[in-house]
């Protein structure tokens, strides 16, 4: 009953119908693909990560290891009194690691929940001494009033770099993007049906370029991953991370191991 009640709160706030029902529409709009084949090509594709990114920068990689059990031990003290489940953390070493070593001056994310990925983020951005951060999320309508948990981790007092908006990706993107330029990293952790990543994609593929590092966390749903890896100049790589697949495009090849 109380579900019922939360997302019906929900539905009478402005804007949040219409977002709700193209979410629900799409979750049962199949993209069809065989699973196996595919799940065959991530698994004969895939690289450690670790050793990836300690062949960049090995001293990188240890600051990285450190600031994530930091950030890990924050946040299981931090969400262990919430009776609210907010979804799985997204990998906080490779993003943090990313920004530390590109020094982007804009990053643009999708999905927030309890703000894993934009602590991380942002904590690497303060130690570059630079960079925004924009972020796009929709709050849980199954919970009550669950824009209260949406970046719960992030103590927006001392990050004025960060910029969140939670009306959905559609609504939310063209606001964000407007008036930039570029998007120098990208990670995509929202939508997991296949028509919300491309709709994701389309809106801002003007803003990316080949120095773009575009990151795509679940791409074992659907093959949006690697249709784009087909169509792109770039190089890619796959990581596997919690019986899970993430994948990353840009200009990685120097990098090889």
């Amino acid at each position: 009953m109380n579900i019922i009640i939360n997302i019906l709160n929900q539905v009478f706030k402005k804007g949040r119908s219409v977002v709700m029902l193209k979410k629900i529409i799409r979750r049962f709009s199949k993209n069809k693909f065989d699973k196996n084949q595919y799940e065959n090509w991530l698994d004969s594709n895939k690289s450690s990560m670790g050793k990836f990114l300690k062949n960049i920068d090995h001293k990188l990689f240890i600051e990285t290891k450190n600031e994530s059990l930091k950030l890990n031990d924050y946040a299981n003290t931090r969400l262990k009194n919430i009776k609210v489940k907010l979804g799985g953390g997204a990998n906080d070493i490779l993003l943090y690691f990313f920004v530390r070593y590109y020094k982007p001056k804009v990053i643009l994310e999708t999905g927030v929940a309890a703000g894993f990925s934009s602590l991380s983020i942002l904590k690497a951005l303060k130690k570059n001494k630079y960079g925004k951060l924009y972020s796009s999320d929709f709050p849980y309508f199954r919970i009550k009033n669950p824009e209260n948990y949406i970046g719960i981790l992030v103590d927006k007092k001392k990050f004025p770099n960060w910029e969140l908006k939670i009306e959905g990706d559609e609504i939310n993107i063209p606001k964000l993007i407007s008036n930039i330029k570029h998007i120098d990293i990208f990670h995509y952790d929202s939508d997991k049906t296949y028509e919300g990543k491309i709709n994701v994609y389309k809106l801002i593929k003007k803003k990316i370029s080949n120095k773009s590092i575009l990151i795509f966390d679940d791409i074992q749903d659907d093959k949006f991953f690697y249709e784009i890896c087909q169509s792109s100049s770039l190089d890619y790589k796959i990581f596997k991370f919690k019986n899970k697949y993430i994948g990353v495009l840009g200009k990685l090849k120097k990098y090889e191991i």
